[in-house]
């Protein structure tokens, strides 16, 4: 599990707006990492409620020793309002039950994170514009819009489509110096009618068990 220990740390959402969220909507991804194996991240809706957003990744990794991991998070969506990371949530086979994160947990990175790509008003995301571009990936050539996002020395290159609704994300290349901070992430397909694994009223508190499965807080 060490090995995909990072993966949990730059999950986000790239785009967040009122409306056009169906629950057991996403995306699956593939993730080619530096370091260790690949993994398929899938991303989906959870619930859309008025004041707020949840949405669940699933990763899943290795061959030989696979790794499985579920991630969900409730992100506040008043109206006026910033959007913000109200709570978060870890599962794996491991668990008997899902864990809910400490504040500690939420934002775990010393480069980009989770709220660094909650943008309520598009005239924010449109500071990191790069341009227009044809993106080619597993699930076809795609015209998207190029974005760019830098902290604490890891650059963060992101193309979005609103043909990939409702997660939107097409491709992402991240670098940096750790090796933790240099991976792909490119659409295969988009997902319908996915049930969530994650019920926050099943969640307990985080345990130390839970805690060795994530990035430690700085």
């Amino acid at each position: 599990m060490n090995r995909v220990k990072f993966l949990i740390v730059f999950f986000f959402f790239t785009l967040v707006q009122a409306s056009g969220f169906e629950v057991g909507s996403g995306s699956k991804y593939k993730m080619t990492m530096q370091e260790g194996p690949s993994a398929d991240v899938s991303i989906y809706i959870t619930e859309n409620k008025f004041g707020s957003l949840g949405v669940e990744y699933f990763i899943s990794a290795g061959v030989l020793m696979p790794v499985q991991m579920w991630q969900q998070f409730i992100l506040g969506m008043e109206p006026g309002s910033p959007i913000l990371v109200k709570a978060g949530y870890v599962k794996v086979p491991e668990l008997k039950k899902p864990e809910k994160l400490t504040s500690a947990y939420l934002n775990v990175n010393n480069g980009v994170r989770v709220d660094d790509f909650l943008f309520s008003d598009p005239k924010q995301l449109e500071k990191f514009r790069v341009g227009q571009e044809k993106v080619e990936v597993p699930a076809g050539s795609v015209m998207a819009i190029h974005y760019r996002k830098k902290r604490a020395g890891q650059i963060v290159d992101f193309w979005i489509s609103d043909s990939a609704k409702p997660i939107a994300l097409i491709k992402l290349t991240s670098k940096g110096k750790k090796a933790t901070h240099n991976y792909t992430l490119e659409l295969m397909e988009l997902l319908k009618n996915v049930k969530r694994t994650i019920d926050p009223k099943d969640s307990v508190p985080l345990t130390e068990k839970g805690k060795s499965y994530l990035p430690k807080p700085l």
